[in-house]
């Protein structure tokens, strides 16, 4: 998986609409499934700025991300449902972090009757 990195000030790229966007922590980044992808839009990114005269370059770099698989079933765990398609995955940062999320959301879940579990995919 491939992020964009604003390189003045360490930051990742996240799009929120069209031609809307931030910058944000890791864990919050756009992920790219393609190197190409993400850097032709680094490269547009880089465009809009260059003529304002912002010195600030864009680096695309690998990062490995991680999901959570439901065991029950084939989906995934989203913000919204816990079987939702692949594409749809709550992305992490870290292993950690989905380990963490997988027990919460066990564990939440559990206080419900609803037995789940998950287990860590990286992507």
């Amino acid at each position: 998986m491939y992020v964009i990195k604003n390189t003045a000030t360490n930051k990742y790229y996240r799009r929120l609409g069209n031609q809307i966007h931030q910058y944000v922590g890791i864990e919050d980044a756009t992920v790219f499934r393609k190197w190409k992808q993400a850097q032709q839009k680094a490269d547009i990114l880089h465009a809009a700025i260059s003529p304002i005269g912002e010195q600030v370059n864009f680096e695309v770099e690998q990062h490995k991300f991680y999901v959570l698989k439901n065991r029950n079933d084939m989906g995934y765990a989203s913000n919204v449902s816990w079987n939702a398609p692949k594409e749809e995955a709550k992305t992490f940062a870290t292993e950690e972090e989905a380990k963490h999320e997988a027990i919460n959301l066990a564990t939440t879940m559990a206080r419900v009757g609803v037995e789940l579990s998950f287990k860590v995919e990286e992507i």
